[in-house]
């Protein structure tokens, strides 16, 4: 009776050692398992391999009591190979299941040295032996009693957990070396087998997990982790792998065409939204350009805001086609985060082996190309080499780079006249850089380079901050004029642009009627809802807006009065044409209109590119407000301006009877 109640332990310490593991890791891999396996069935085949022959030959009696006395070592084995298992099983090797693993040894070694002692009839009650049965279930009971850490799941899993297994596999391969010089146990070569087996099993899976490793390795390698698309890496290794092959060798249908895209206005979006829109508006391009794209292309984000398509078997006429789609699918609203935003793309085409031998200089082609689309703003512009200027671009943009850190830009002024007192009210800022090698390059040639570099934010920082000092030096010299600053889109979209203006304006203690911010069409065009928000709220601090080169676009007229602006400025194209013969009725009519229009809405009309003497007759009869152009003053830096020779150039020009009525609102 007694015996029954010590063997009923066993399957509950077995149930116990589950519970515990339950309660330290909420689930466990295939090799988890395989693991504490092989660990606890070596641990048992050590065991067995030293002391089971020996335990055997030493039981006698009936048959009952020789299964009762084989019952413990067998239960100690099993549990031993249970406790074992555990510890490598749960990661970390937690103190509980140390303390149940070392109570487990402990009982093994008690009741192994009970039976010898048993066997040779020298047991006797009171020894230490008794001390070890109580020490162990003292340490079996200590595990329930000992806190239970935060449940760990299976990827916590690391390296010690194989320290055991290890050791496990060695020892089965010694036992069998070392039976064939000695009588092993068959209980013993059984565990050492069974031990081996799983030792195979594991090895298989750890082939497995090793093979899906590394294709995972290579798949994170070659993809973008933001969007999922392929990333730089994966197209230089597919163009890299196509240009192995020798170019005279390549059948016509082998030909391929890159295709770099770059978002136009993301910046803005990124600096008014924030990153985390931005990043979710490059994860909804993914899934639009591979829409439009066959399986067997590649469709990758190289980085930032820059992607690409490779289309293989494609020659221009297709590569023409593919971009036509991109642009389309690209042109409706994107949601993100409840934010419906809009952008374009400008994409560069380049093709091989027409324009390129090695991957390197078909990247370099493209990438020219794409330059040229967003400086022409076009969709999608074609490389074409004797247009080809990509090193001597690239080198200009970082020296625009330089040239605006070491503030080597200048800005020149241009006067614009009262139509009524001939006196100069505002002057418009014009950046000039003059190259300390290649000497004056022109605004239409290094404005895009800083728009398509990210430069821009920083050249109008200092367009602004210098024509507002300079406006104050000119205040307290006793010219009360203002000046006029031109904004790029990049400008316009910034949130933060009120801000930074008047924040000048204070430094140098000036109003908002010190300043006019100039702005195109196309400018405005490019996100109508957020520009119009801005411009509202330049407005109605105090800020006047002037749409220029008003007449060239086709959407000006239908947004004109929905828009918080302050002035119009009539193209030069028209101020141009006046004097050439056979169209000045028509210039002249376009010109009238303006004005009326601009009057009807209350605003103030400029004129601009007014460059002959006789032009100021007609724009005052007409009732333009303001004139500015080469026959009033060239631009100029502001110690060349002499304000005094302007007014008296200028006063001549004006007829007396045709002065505008004083009550007009300027």
């Amino acid at each position: 009776m007694a015996d029954a109640f010590y063997l009923i332990m066993y399957p509950l310490a077995y149930l116990g050692i589950m519970l515990i593991m339950r309660g330290e890791v909420r689930s466990f891999k295939a090799n988890n398992w395989l693991d504490g396996a092989i660990a606890g069935l070596g641990a048992a085949a050590i065991c067995a391999a030293f002391v089971f022959d020996t335990i055997v030959n030493s039981v006698s009696g009936s048959p009952a009591a020789v299964a009762v006395n084989l019952a413990y070592p067998v239960g100690d084995l099993i549990l031993l190979a249970f406790a074992v298992g555990a510890l490598v099983i749960v990661p970390g090797w937690p103190v509980r299941l140390v303390t149940l693993a070392a109570g487990c040894l402990v009982l093994a070694i008690g009741d192994t040295v009970y039976l010898f002692q048993n066997a040779n009839d020298s047991y006797q009650s009171g020894t230490i032996l008794d001390a070890s049965w109580m020490t162990a279930l003292f340490l079996l009971s200590l595990t329930v009693w000992q806190r239970v850490g935060a449940r760990r799941s299976d990827d916590d899993a690391h390296a010690p957990g194989f320290v055991l297994p290890a050791v496990a596999g060695v020892s089965a391969v010694t036992i069998i070396f070392v039976g064939n010089w000695m009588h092993i146990s068959s209980v013993a070569l059984g565990l050492t087998v069974a031990t081996l087996a799983l030792v195979g099993v594991r090895a298989g899976l750890s082939r497995g997990e090793l093979n899906a490793l590394t294709r995972a390795n290579h798949h994170h390698a070659v993809t973008d982790e933001l969007t999922g698309l392929g990333n730089r890496r994966l197209l230089t290794r597919e163009l890299d792998a196509i240009f192995a092959t020798p170019r005279d060798s390549w059948r016509p249908d082998e030909s391929l065409a890159l295709l770099m895209i770059d978002l136009d206005h993301f910046k803005e979006i990124n600096d008014s939204f924030g990153h985390p829109t931005g990043d979710g508006l490059l994860r909804l391009i993914g899934p639009r350009l591979s829409s439009v794209t066959r399986s067997s292309d590649v469709v990758v984000r190289l980085g930032g805001d820059e992607f690409a398509v490779l289309l293989t078997g494609a020659d221009v006429d297709f590569a023409m086609a593919i971009a036509e789609r991109i642009t389309t699918e690209i042109e409706p609203p994107f949601d993100v985060e409840g934010s419906c935003l809009h952008v374009g793309a400008s994409i560069g085409i380049a093709l091989a082996p027409q324009h390129a031998g090695d991957a390197t200089e078909l990247m370099r082609c493209a990438d020219v190309a794409m330059y040229r689309a967003k400086a022409a703003h076009s969709p999608y512009d074609i490389y074409e080499s004797a247009l080809d200027d990509g090193a001597d671009r690239l080198n200009l943009m970082e020296d625009l780079r330089a040239a605006i850190a070491d503030q080597a830009l200048t800005v020149y002024y241009q006067p614009q006249v009262d139509l009524r007192s001939g006196e100069v009210t505002t002057l418009e800022a014009l950046l000039r850089w003059s190259h300390p090698v290649l000497g004056f390059i022109p605004p239409d040639q290094f404005i895009p380079l800083a728009e398509e570099s990210g430069l821009m934010w920083s050249l109008t920082t200092f367009v602004l901050e210098t024509a507002i000092a300079q406006c104050a030096e000119w205040r307290r010299g006793g010219r009360p004029v203002a000046v006029a600053v031109n904004l790029s889109t990049t400008n316009l979209l910034d949130s933060g642009l009120p801000g930074q203006i008047h924040a000048a304006l204070d430094r140098h203690g000036l109003g908002p009627d010190a300043l006019v911010l100039e702005i195109t069409e196309s400018t405005v065009m490019a996100d109508l809802a957020r520009c119009k928000e801005i411009i509202q709220t330049l407005s109605d601090s105090g800020l006047v807006i002037s749409i220029d080169d008003f007449g060239t676009g086709f959407s000006s007229l239908a947004y004109l009065s929905d828009l918080a602006v302050g002035e119009l400025k009539i193209d030069r194209m028209f101020t141009a044409r006046l004097s050439i013969d056979g169209v000045d009725g028509r210039n002249e009519a376009i010109i009238r209109s303006s004005i009326e229009l601009g009057h009807s809405l209350g605003l103030r009309v400029v004129a601009e590119g007014v460059e002959r003497s006789d032009h100021f007759g007609f724009l005052a009869t007409a009732g333009c407000d303001v004139a500015q152009g080469y026959a009033i003053s060239f631009p100029a830096p502001p110690e060349e301006l002499d304000f005094a020779a302007i007014d008296d150039r200028a006063a001549p020009m004006l007829p007396a009877a045709h002065r505008l009525p004083a009550t007009l609102d300027r």
